[in-house]
């Protein structure tokens, strides 16, 4: 079967496309940035950048695709993330119909009886609005997904992990039934193959309703951590959302989407769905356990992207998503005279730029025991993966193209720096350098914010330099 997948590197569709891959399906996957490396680099996907919200961007996807799984969602975007998904949806649904599309099976959420916040309205007229065309949905409705980067296990996972105690409204009481990725994925790979589901809503739930108490608790335990969970009576939950602000690093437009519905009591009836497409359930504390172990392979891609184990040095207590500086500039040099000043790193020019701010943070990071001050190059004549340029490791080289390097001072997070260059025409290239922060709960994120201003001011810096030393290379 011809598939294509909406939200093909998000959380879930991350792992689904290969599950559908090994099934034996031809897929075909779909992003919202160009620039986001597929994480399969050995497998044949074809690959469309979409923007749903335009009606024209949408059609030479579908082209001969028979299902559509759809797992997109926009709370990152603020407040009007509500109206965004529904016209992104009803675009799609329309586009889709006219295509020829026989189905689309859509990822959404378990929901109260009576739905108050905005995340669960706009799950559910997501729905509505993917069916508006008349086109056949099946809609399987999940609750919170133990999984790496799941936004919901990683707001747990930064609170328990990091907080001695946390104040919370008397709605952490409140029950759902956590579900592990790899059931979900077993549930939407085959439900591709069930075309009698068109226009079913069923529900995904795992083997035990917890109150969110219980499930923090449960994380904490796999972290040996001890956190005193406080309900406060009366506690607004929009004061929850300002403090997650502070001590997860999850989005917070992300993060406030979901902890508004917390206080909801979810519905969950499973059992058509069980009964439908039986499977071993696993349980809360082995799920947590499975994600602690992916996040200790030893993996990294091409280009920097959220959970890389590798910078967040192995540590689950690194939070998920990064924080980042970025600053470009477009150079009136080639990739390859660009490349060859990038080359210099960590020699006599050292950094390029503001070289005494560098100087000092290597000093700090010698007082405080590590190896800042241990300058060199092990091999001064080319980067190579796996070598070191002073403090830094490299993690990946792609020659003329991009550099990535882990951070390699004390600090209470992990992170890195990425150098990409982009040809833009036969004499000018674009030179982008980002800084990435998996923060180790509020001291990362403290860290993190304190040397913000600095890092604005050299990466500015850096840019500048490296683009006036690649234009003084004379080409041959």
């Amino acid at each position: 079967m011809k598939i294509l997948v909406i939200g093909a590197l998000g959380t879930v569709g991350r792992k689904l496309v290969p599950e559908l891959l090994a099934a034996g399906h031809q897929v075909a996957i779909s992003s919202r940035y160009a620039s986001k490396i597929a994480p399969w680099p050995d497998s044949v996907c074809r690959r469309f950048t979409l923007n749903l919200l335009y009606y024209d961007s949408i059609p030479p996807a579908l082209d001969g695709v028979e299902l559509i799984y759809y797992l997109m969602h926009a709370m990152s975007d603020g407040q009007t993330h509500t109206s965004k998904e529904v016209i992104a949806a009803r675009n799609l649904a329309h586009a889709a119909a006219s295509a020829g599309v026989n189905r689309i099976i859509y990822l959404g959420s378990l929901v109260s009886a009576r739905p108050k916040s905005d995340h669960m309205l706009a799950r559910i007229a997501t729905g509505e609005a993917l069916s508006s065309s008349g086109i056949a949905v099946t809609e399987l409705r999940a609750g919170i997904i133990i999984a790496p980067g799941s936004a919901a296990f990683e707001v747990m996972r930064d609170m328990v992990g990091h907080m001695p105690f946390a104040l919370v409204p008397n709605a952490i009481e409140t029950q759902a039934p956590p579900i592990a990725l790899v059931n979900v994925l077993h549930y939407l790979v085959k439900l591709a193959d069930m075309p009698e589901t068109a226009g079913m809503i069923l529900d995904a739930a795992g083997p035990q309703w917890l109150s969110y108490r219980q499930l923090m608790l449960k994380i904490a335990k796999k972290f040996n951590k001890n956190i005193k969970i406080i309900a406060i009576p009366g506690l607004p939950i929009r004061v929850a959302c300002t403090v997650l602000g502070v001590v997860t690093s999850v989005p917070q437009n992300l993060a406030k989407s979901l902890i508004a519905g917390l206080a909801e009591q979810l519905q969950a009836r499973p059992e058509s769905l069980r009964k439908l497409i039986p499977q071993s359930l696993i349980s809360v504390e082995q799920a947590i356990d499975d994600v602690f172990k992916q996040e200790q392979i030893l993996s990294y891609p091409e280009r920097w992207e959220d959970g890389v184990p590798a910078f967040r040095n192995f540590s689950s207590l690194h939070g998920f998503y990064a924080k980042s500086a970025k600053n470009s500039i477009t150079i009136q040099a080639s990739p390859e005279q660009i490349w060859q000043v990038i080359n210099l790193l960590g020699g006599e020019h050292r950094y390029f730029y503001f070289n005494s701010l560098w100087a000092l943070r290597e000093w700090i990071d010698y007082l405080c025991g590590g190896d800042g001050r241990h300058h060199g190059r092990t091999d001064s004549s080319q980067l190579k993966v796996g070598d070191r340029i002073d403090s830094w490791t490299i993690l990946s080289v792609e020659e003329r193209r991009c550099l990535v390097m882990r951070f390699g001072m004390k600090a209470p997070g992990g992170g890195g720096m990425q150098i990409t260059i982009d040809p833009d025409r036969a004499d000018r290239s674009i030179l982008k350098i980002a800084l990435y922060w998996h923060p180790a709960g509020i001291w990362g994120l403290v860290y993190w914010y304190f040397f913000a201003p600095w890092h604005k001011l050299l990466l500015t810096g850096m840019c500048k330099k490296i683009a006036q030393l690649a234009q003084q290379i004379k080409t041959p």
